[in-house]
């Protein structure tokens, strides 16, 4: 029987929480000018916030260029907590069964913030890779995206 793993990660970071989970929401199509790491992301059905919407990311990690579609499976401003899921892509090609993100941006005072992942995947078998690369690729661009959001506060 297929196994449900989880593998969690969390960078603290100087950027209001409330600037970062909208950069991360609305804006995303400045990321790959941002991230050094992004090739692009669009819209691929709906917006780029509502429930069931799906993006499309190109990235490179560890010099390989590769793909991932995923749908907003809940979205909570409030608590800037968002929850989404792979629907296609090569690592749904060749590694997992099934993938989700859940990313947490909690506040710590006015001017910093944590970021914390968490991916849920059922590998197809036991040699799929852990997916520490694709945890690093998420927590890196947030690091970015904060770095760009300070250096332009100013």
């Amino acid at each position: 029987m297929a196994q449900l793993r989880k593998l969690e990660g969390e960078v603290e970071v100087k950027c209001s929480a409330e600037m970062l989970f909208k950069m991360n929401m609305a804006k995303q199509p400045n990321i790959p000018n941002i991230c050094s790491n992004m090739c692009r992301v669009e819209a691929h059905q709906g917006n780029w916030e509502s429930v069931g919407s799906t993006r499309r990311w190109d990235y490179i990690i560890d010099g390989k260029s590769e793909y991932l579609i995923e749908r907003i499976e809940a979205n909570d401003e409030k608590n800037k907590i968002i929850h989404r899921s792979a629907i296609d892509g090569d690592i749904m090609k060749t590694h997992y069964k099934t993938f989700s993100s859940t990313l947490c941006i909690i506040p710590k005072g006015h001017e910093f913030c944590a970021v914390k992942i968490t991916l849920e995947y059922e590998k197809m078998s036991e040699d799929a890779p852990e997916p520490h690369q694709l945890l690093h690729f998420g927590l890196a661009i947030f690091k970015d995206l904060a770095r760009h959001l300070t250096n332009n506060a100013n």
